[in-house]
Formats: structure tokens, sequence, C-alpha cells
């Protein structure tokens, strides 16, 4: 798995550098596929044209235009490309606000009323030439950020804390919906409902991707078998285990174990 400084895949056919911000505009070509990595610092990417799936341990999720992703620093993911090809604009953050390092503590996805009107602007400044260009550019992406940070804030629910925390805190629990809405004080069926918007996937998908994740440090050592590790990771079936941590990972527990081995 690579790992990528302030930089993506694919070749950016628009580069700016500005005071504290990188602005860079990736086309990816019609059936491309980026293999799975992670990015040492957080970052923006804004769906400009296209369509893509981007794989993660939440699972799969489909990249539009006006979707805005954020991506914590060391987020795992990988991409496949559509029929017509994407393009994405991604921005890094040298100085990070209060508003914007809350927004990039977790891997989200926000659609925003004005993405479009942004996305205007952004594309339109990062062509421009002229000697206000850097500074519009830079307010474009300013508002961008501001627009998400109150919208994550006006969607997120209070609860939501919490009953992560108490996913987080032990994966291979099993806690019922009924004793998350508990501890949230909702209805079950609200919770799930405000979960999926919140998070991009299901209570379910979720615990399952922490167990991957601890299924897959258990993997780069050499104390267990992948049978231990699989239930460790609490899964009775192997077989199932497996297919999971492909679906997540991108490669089975075999394959993986070995590429880190290698690695090291």
């Amino acid at each position: 798995m690579e790992h990528l400084k302030r930089a993506n895949y694919g070749q950016p056919d628009q580069v700016r550098r500005l005071h504290g911000l990188q602005v860079s505009a990736t086309p990816y070509r019609a059936g491309d596929v980026l293999p799975w990595h992670e990015h040492d610092e957080g970052y923006l990417c804004l769906v400009a044209d296209g369509a893509y799936t981007q794989q993660s341990s939440g699972g799969d999720l489909d990249c539009r235009p006006g979707l805005l992703l954020a991506h914590p620093q060391g987020h795992r993911h990988a991409n496949r490309f559509g029929p017509h090809g994407a393009r994405c604009i991604s921005m890094f953050f040298m100085d990070e606000s209060e508003g914007l390092s809350r927004l990039l503590r977790e891997h989200r996805q926000l659609r925003l009323p004005d993405a479009g009107r942004l996305l205007d602007r952004i594309e339109r400044e990062l062509r421009a030439t002229d000697d206000a260009a850097t500074l519009a550019l830079q307010s474009a992406v300013l508002e961008l950020v501001a627009s998400a940070c109150r919208a994550e804030g006006e969607r997120r629910p209070a609860w939501l804390r919490r009953v992560l925390q108490r996913l987080h805190d032990d994966p291979l629990a099993t806690p019922s919906l009924q004793e998350l809405a508990l501890l949230a004080g909702v209805h079950p069926s609200h919770l799930a409902r405000s979960f999926q918007r919140s998070q991009g996937t299901t209570v379910g998908d979720y615990q399952r991707g922490l167990r991957i994740e601890l299924a897959r440090k258990a993997l780069a050592g050499h104390d267990h078998s992948i049978a231990e590790v699989a239930a460790m990771a609490g899964f009775s079936d192997q077989s199932h285990f497996a297919r999971v941590f492909k679906r997540v990972i991108g490669k089975t527990p075999r394959d993986y174990r070995h590429s880190v081995q290698q690695a090291s």
C-alpha cells in the first residue's frame, strides 16, 4: 500500500500553491483503477466531473459531481472510475483552523447546496492568469470550507459521538440497534437513518470495518494464523472473513500478509 504526501495518483492538469494551501485538478480516464493507498495529510476532494466508486472500510461510495469528500490523515481507500472517467479537485491545507481540523477528523461526504456555484468559481480561478486569481481562488476554497463546516455541524446529531465511541471502544462487542438507540436517546429507526446519512454507511458495515482494521493489524505480525486472526476479529467463519476482508482491503488475508511481510 502506498503512502502519498500532498499529492494524488494521476497527472494534475492544474496546480496552484497558495499561502497555506495547495489546490490541484486531476483528470482520470475511463476504467482507471487506483490501488489501495493512504495520505500522510488530510485533504478535501471535490468531484468536478464524471463518476467513480470509492472503496474504504466503510464500504463502497458512489462519487458524482458536487460531492465533497473529507479524507482524514491515513484514511485508506481505493478508486474505480466509470465509463466516462472523472475529474477531481484536491485541496491540501498547511494551516488548519479549528473548524477545518474538525471536518478532517473523520472520513465523511457532504452534498452542499452551493457546491455547484463554488465548483465553478474554483475551476474558473484555477484557469485564470491575472494577478487577482490567487486571492480569488483562496477565497472560493475558504468559502467552500466554511459551507462544509456549517453543513457538518447542522447535520451531525449530538448523540452520534456517543454511539461512535461505543463502537470504537469494543469493536468485537455486538450491541443491538435498540441498545445503541437507548444510548443515543432516539428511536432505533431514526438512529439507523441518521447514522447512514452522517457516516455514509450502515451501523453494521461501520462496525465490520472496525473489525477488519483489527484483523489488518494482526495480519502484519507473525504470531497468529489466518484462522486465528479471523476469530480474533469476531468472524466465526474463515471463508466469510476472507470475503469481507477482500471486499474492504482489496486483497485476500493471505495476499495482504504476504505483501506486508515483503515490504518489511
